[in-house]
């Protein structure tokens, strides 16, 4: 081939004015990713850096292009017809020529250039119609792109880039510099520059971090607030930030007009989307936590905004990087940042739909606590809870919203108790606590509802070891219940007292309740709050000493239960089971009831469940010889009890837990001992909880797996659990709402990163990591 004339000099990459903060692992893996694929992609919304993270990419890997790299601003451009030729002016290519791109072609045909394409989201059809033709008809070409939408050309590669790390409310205090989160680091390096003498310390550290947290990590939002730092303290700005839009609204003026401003930016966002999704973006700010996508389609839609229109629009929400997806479980979930949500929600309340909107919001989690309730006795608990949990911020928000509103009491009063196997399930008896608290407050009406509030809260109470509130609670329910005439509530109050009554040391009012409140429930009909019953009368026999007794109604229990395919009240029937077959000596079936127990109760997330369970095991192995494993978990179970509280519930393990330490102490002597209880209390509680079952505790599992997952981008993980399940490229499209080019482009980089050339192998390697 002859010899390519040398290209006119070319403009250099313009100079830093500031340094970039962190992004030095998205830099490398952008880079890595480069070597590999000619098109890559920088997505994410406005204001989150990819023009910074494109130009670090540029600087860090121009060498290793003979021709170098340059950058195409495009921001400015408006009429999409002068893409190519903005590209040809930065590359000092002759434009005189009838077809500019093919000039281009001839100029960089065999060549070896990084094209950085900054700011295509406004000019996608003709930016991706360019690059096809340019990387189509020059082999060493290769572009990086800025968008806040995949340009959907073959063989992108796209990369979100993710706001800044922040850290978490529960981090504990900020240490050394090199140890603070990326976001807080920009923040003290902008305010210095802003204001000379200024500097993190003991007083602020907290308060930056908050506002950092509340800025959602997103850098142009940090150095907004930063450059406040001439006029306020961290303290005051955190104090006003409740209008982020316009209290960030001044910025550099050398800055492009959508960088200028925070509502300049998302200004610029949504003057890129449609009517429809603008109405969608506009919709979807109601919800507080993740949303999926079933919740979407009831919320959302309308005439105008058909339901089976829903998820197309959310796509493109996603690709226009407004929504962010995440897959965590079996299904996909959507958010927006805080900053994000926050203007749709101005642009909501600017409509005269905003209150329609707010009240199918309402309406659908209403209706989603009261499926929950129904359906709970049964089958698929693990996923009703795996779905709660995700909904568990939705869930505040409507609660909080009804019991706020002078009408809304008796909704909220509702609501509250019917999520009650959701807050005694898992491990949500406080917060419980605190709404029924709130909607009992809200609304003194005399209904059913009322009394299955005041025993809901009551036994919630017991679980906290508030026998005395309980009880309270507890009478007023049957007080109510009597007076309604409603025999339902009578029988669930009727129990739960005789539990609180037991609990305060009337135990032969306790059990007398109980046995009338079970008979009472079993009147009623097959339920699980007769097995409830059933289970209180086993546990109540354990603590008489009848171990018998109890293992003859607790095993009636596991029978019905197992029938139903419920595991919830099973895990609790297997660990009283546990502690029946202790109290007769038989060590290793107590030993296997308590197993199956606190596996179930793990995938529950059932704490006060956890803590049980593990001290009943501390006894077991403390009886079968094993000393330094039950100081161990004595250890390990104190971690787990210190969050609840010292002994809640009425468990009354406190008596035969001392013992128990004294005789293993006795074993072991006291510097073995506290060793052991020490190693326990170290072990944190997924780790001890691993120590427990005898599994290989997870920080402690083969390094291997993680170096092969390390290979692997957050979203190629997404596409290979999915491919290891079977899936197809377009089912996989359509499970995670993308194109199918854009998975077509995941697995073919999985294949490579794993070394494999077919969808089998990579899903046995996938499947065998438990990935």
């Amino acid at each position: 081939m002859a010899d390519t004339a040398p290209l006119p000099k070319l403009p250099g990459l313009p100079a830093e004015l500031t340094s970039l903060v962190g992004r030095t692992a998205e830099s490398a893996e952008v880079r890595r990713i480069l070597a590999n694929s000619r098109l890559v992609t920088l997505t994410g919304m406005g204001g989150v850096g990819k023009t910074r993270l494109a130009l670090q990419v540029a600087r860090k890997a121009r060498r290793g292009f003979a021709d170098g790299a340059v950058v195409v601003e495009l921001a400015e451009v408006a009429d999409p017809a002068l893409v190519p030729l903005t590209v040809a002016q930065v590359l000092s290519v002759p434009t005189h020529l009838p077809d500019v791109v093919a000039t281009l072609i001839d100029h960089l045909r065999g060549r070896e250039l990084l094209l950085v394409l900054d700011n295509c989201e406004h000019l996608l059809e003709e930016s991706a119609v360019l690059v096809r033709n340019l990387l189509s008809a020059c082999a060493d070409l290769r572009i990086l792109v800025t968008s806040r939408e995949p340009l959907r050309v073959a063989g992108e590669h796209v990369f979100e880039v993710e706001p800044l790390g922040v850290g978490s409310a529960a981090s504990g205090p900020l240490g050394a510099e090199g140890t603070r989160p990326d976001a807080v680091t920009l923040f003290v390096e902008r305010a210095a520059a802003a204001a000379p003498g200024f500097c993190i310390t003991p007083e602020n550290t907290d308060t930056i971090e908050e506002l950092c947290r509340r800025l959602d990590g997103l850098p142009l939002a940090i150095e907004l607030a930063a450059g406040r730092m001439r006029a306020l303290s961290p303290r005051e700005l955190l104090d006003r930030l409740a209008d982020h839009y316009r209290l960030l609204s001044a910025g550099d003026r050398s800055a492009s007009a959508r960088h200028q401003s925070l509502r300049a930016t998302l200004d610029w966002s949504y003057g890129l989307c449609s009517v429809q999704e603008r109405r969608l973006w506009e919709r979807l700010s109601v919800f507080t936590g993740p949303v999926y996508l079933e919740a979407a389609e009831c919320v959302c839609s309308e005439p105008g905004l058909p339901r089976e229109g829903i998820v197309d629009g959310v796509a493109a929400l996603v690709d226009k990087s407004i929504v962010v997806q995440r897959v965590a479980g079996s299904r996909p979930t959507y958010r927006m940042l805080e900053t994000v949500r926050e203007y749709g929600m101005r642009k909501l309340h600017a409509r005269a739909d905003d209150v329609a909107v707010v009240g199918r919001y309402r309406t659908y989690y209403q209706r989603l606590a009261r499926e929950f309730d129904a359906n709970w006795f049964g089958p698929g608990q693990e996923r009703q809870v795996e779905r709660m949990r995700g909904e568990h911020a939705n869930l505040r928000a409507v609660l909080d919203s009804l019991l706020s509103d002078p009408d809304g009491g008796p909704a909220g009063l509702g609501m509250a108790a019917a999520l009650f196997w959701y807050w005694i399930g898992c491990g949500q008896q406080r917060e419980g606590r605190h709404w029924l608290d709130r909607a009992l407050a809200s609304d003194n009406v005399s209904s059913s509802e009322r009394a299955a509030a005041l025993w809901s809260n009551g036994y919630l109470a017991v679980a906290e070891g508030k026998a005395v509130v309980a009880l309270d609670l507890l009478r007023a329910s049957q007080e109510l219940a009597a007076q309604l005439g409603d025999t339902v509530n009578m029988a669930h109050a009727t129990h739960f007292r005789g539990v609180a009554e037991h609990n305060l040391g009337n135990t032969a009012l306790g059990m007398k309740l109980i046995e009338e409140g079970s008979a009472m429930e079993e009147a009623g009909g097959p339920s699980l709050l007769h097995i409830l019953a059933l289970e209180h009368l086993g546990w109540a026999y354990c603590l008489r000493q009848e171990p018998e007794r109890a293992l003859e109604v607790l095993e009636q229990c596991r029978r019905a239960l197992t029938v139903r395919g419920e595991r919830w009240l099973l895990s609790w029937i297997n660990a009283f089971l546990g502690l029946a077959h202790w109290m007769r000596c038989e060590y290793q079936l107590a030993d296997t009831h308590l197993r199956e127990a606190l596996t179930d109760k793990r995938a529950f997330h059932d704490a006060l469940g956890i803590a049980v369970v593990m001290e009943l095991q501390a006894w077991v192995a403390a009886a079968e010889g094993q000393a330094e494993r039950a100081a161990g978990l004595m250890g390990a179970v104190r971690q787990v009890w210190e969050p609840l509280g010292e002994y809640p519930g009425g468990f009354e393990l406190r008596r035969w837990s001392d013992r128990t330490a004294r005789e293993v102490r006795a074993l072991l002597g006291d510097k073995a001992f506290e060793a052991a209880f020490a190693n326990g209390g170290q072990l944190g509680t997924e780790r001890a909880i691993d120590f427990a079952l005898g599994e290989t505790p997870r920080a402690e599992q083969s390094g291997s797996e993680d170096a092969v997952v390390a290979l692997l981008t957050p979203r190629e993980l997404e596409v290979g659990r999915l491919l290891a399940e079977g899936m197809t490229n377009k089912q996989i499209a359509q499970a995670l709402v993308v194109a199918l080019r854009t998975v077509d482009s995941h697995v073919e980089h999985i294949f490579t990163k794993l070394g494999v050339n077919s969808r089998t192998q990579a899903a046995l390697l996938l499947s065998a990591r438990g990935r």
